[in-house]
């Protein structure tokens, strides 16, 4: 298999999910660039006082994102590197901002050729005349 980056997935409940949009900037820049990834632009939306946070910092080299639910005390990122980058550098640095929350680190490897009979979720969806994605 060609690997052509890894995609880290992280979840976390505790002290993540009730940081500020300055705090989870902060803490997505900072993870990005421990692993040595080249930030372009960040983007977050709060969704209001006491709601969640929903967050993108774009890399060069791909992207980590972040969603929050303050109100189920949960946080889950994505991290996605490619090229020479250390995600796992990245993703200690978001897990150990906060070190009495509880996280989870999955890693899965991208690339080419996936096995494209393996199926971890079922996308089946009914389609209407109305579906365009039913068309053909």
């Amino acid at each position: 298999m060609l690997t052509i980056g890894r995609h880290l997935i992280i979840e976390c409940q505790g002290r993540h999910a009730h940081l500020s949009e300055q705090a989870l900037e902060t803490l997505l820049v900072t993870a990005a660039e421990a692993g040595g990834a080249s930030v372009l632009k960040a983007h977050f939306h709060p969704f209001g006082t006491g709601q969640g946070i929903t967050g993108v910092v774009l890399l060069a080299e791909s992207h980590i994102t972040v969603h929050t639910w303050p109100e189920h005390d949960y946080a889950a990122f994505d991290i996605f590197m490619c090229g020479d980058c250390r995600p796992l550098r990245a993703a200690e640095v978001i897990t150990t901002a906060c070190p009495d929350a509880v996280t989870s680190v999955q890693s899965i490897d991208r690339g080419l050729p996936f096995n494209a009979g393996h199926v971890s979720t079922n996308l089946s969806r009914s389609h209407s005349q109305s579906d365009p994605l039913s068309a053909g």
